[in-house]
């Protein structure tokens, strides 16, 4: 990654903006079943990483200008645990309601940045690997030198890779959190997103040998 400001950058923090924006989203959906206990919650996965940075924080005044690759790395690594931990102390003591508010945060989020990317998508026709590449705009899945999804199919009418959220489990395990719920949190996200994307596509997940998923783009 480049040692200067670049296109990159504003676009890797921009995702990171939203894991910031939907643990907010999970703290106000759950504030609506769980009051006070929502609160509570939220202070200790605030206290323990810090505070998100605030939404009108310029990245050019902000980032560390020596080390910007390292800071983005550091960044993903405190957002990406921080909203772990949070949902971490929502599924302990909020049971069947804090779940319920979690999947609504991610979805809601899924769709909100679906119908944005509906109006990056040409008009017309679309093909599955399009509503994939364009939610690469709002997923954040690690680094750009991670490395991404392993796809398996690439066919007119279905796009599949691998749904092993190889970039974000080391962060899940630092929270402690239930890795099947997460998965299950980013499967809701997706499904928001491809509906809202383009209504005539939907995302589903196949479950190979009942254990391995493998995630579809797939015609509606």
């Amino acid at each position: 990654m480049s040692a200067f400001l670049g296109h990159i950058h504003f676009w890797l923090y921009k995702k990171i903006r939203l894991v910031i924006e939907r643990e907010d989203l999970i703290y106000k959906e759950a504030q609506k079943s769980l009051g006070d206990l929502a609160d509570e919650l939220h202070f200790v996965a605030v206290d323990l990483y810090g505070k998100p940075i605030p939404a009108d924080r310029n990245l050019e005044m902000i980032i560390d200008h020596s080390n910007i690759h390292g800071w983005l790395q550091n960044q993903i690594e405190i957002a990406t645990v921080r909203e772990a931990n949070f949902i971490k102390d929502l599924l302990d003591c909020g049971g069947e309601d804090a779940e319920t508010a979690i999947l609504t945060a991610f979805v809601t989020q899924g769709a909100a940045c679906g119908k944005v990317a509906a109006d990056e998508l040409n008009k017309g026709e679309h093909t599955p690997q399009e509503i994939y590449q364009v939610m690469q705009n709002y997923y954040l899945n690690g680094m750009p030198c991670d490395g991404g999804d392993t796809v398996l199919a690439d066919t007119p009418d279905e796009y599949v890779w691998e749904g092993s959220h190889a970039n974000q489990k080391a962060n899940w395990a630092k929270a402690g959190v239930d890795q099947t719920f997460m998965m299950a949190t980013y499967q809701a996200w997706f499904t928001g997103f491809v509906s809202a994307a383009d209504p005539k596509f939907k995302f589903t997940v196949e479950l190979i040998d009942g254990e391995f998923p493998q995630y579809k783009i797939v015609r509606a």
